[in-house]
C-alpha cells in the first residue's frame, strides 16, 4: 500500500511539472480601465464554446465558475497576467482555443450591463506540447473591436442573494402569521 501511494503521488508531481504555465494578454481596451474581464479556455470549467458562455450571459447567469481566469481592465487599457509556479492555471498537452469576455462594468452585479466578446484573434488559439514551458494566449490590440458599439450585447442582471433571502423570510413571516390568525 505504502509503494502504490508513493507511485501515486510521484506520477501526480510528474503530471505537474509537465503541465504548461499559462499567461493571457489582452490589449487596446484602454476605454475600458477599471472593468472586469473573464479569460476562458474552451474546454475547461465547463466552457464548451463561446455560444456556451454567451448564451449563460444572456440568461443572467454567472459564470464566473466557468472562467480560467478574471481580472480587472488596467489602466493603460491592458489585461494581462502571466502564470508562475505556484499556483499558477496550467494545460496539459493538446490543443486550446480561449477567448475573453470584456464587461462594461466594475461590478458584475450591478444590474444591466453589456460584454463583449474577443475571439478570433491569431493568438487565442494555442497547441500545447508536454513540456513545462510557459504558453502565453494574447488577443492583441482590439480597440477597433471594443469601441464598435455594435459588438455589445447587453447580459441579465445577476440577482443578489440577500434579496432573495430577505423575500423568503418576509414570506415566512407572513405564513407564520395567517397560521396563527
Amino acid at each position: 500500500m505504502k509503494k502504490l501511494i508513493m507511485f501515486a503521488a510521484c506520477a501526480m508531481l510528474a503530471a505537474y511539472t509537465q503541465a504548461a504555465s499559462v499567461g493571457w494578454t489582452l490589449a487596446g481596451a484602454s476605454a475600458f480601465a477599471g472593468d472586469k474581464y473573464m479569460f476562458f479556455v474552451e474546454g475547461q470549467n465547463g466552457a464548451a464554446s463561446v455560444a456556451t458562455i454567451t448564451a449563460l450571459l444572456d440568461a443572467g447567469t454567472d459564470v464566473s465558475s466557468y472562467a480560467f481566469a478574471s481580472g480587472t481592465v488596467a489602466a493603460n487599457g491592458v489585461a494581462s497576467a502571466l502564470a508562475t509556479a505556484a499556483g499558477a492555471p496550467t494545460l496539459d498537452a493538446g490543443t486550446y482555443t480561449s477567448f475573453f469576455v470584456v464587461f462594461d462594468s466594475a461590478t458584475l452585479t450591478a444590474g444591466e450591463t453589456k460584454y463583449a466578446v474577443v475571439s478570433g484573434a491569431a493568438n487565442l488559439t494555442k497547441e500545447i506540447a508536454a513540456t513545462s514551458a510557459t504558453v502565453s494566449f494574447a488577443a492583441g490590440n482590439q480597440s477597433t473591436l471594443l469601441n464598435n458599439s455594435a459588438n455589445w450585447a447587453t447580459y441579465g442582471a445577476i440577482p443578489e442573494p440577500t434579496s432573495g433571502l430577505l423575500m423568503l423570510v418576509g414570506l415566512g413571516a407572513l405564513a407564520l402569521r395567517r397560521k396563527r390568525a
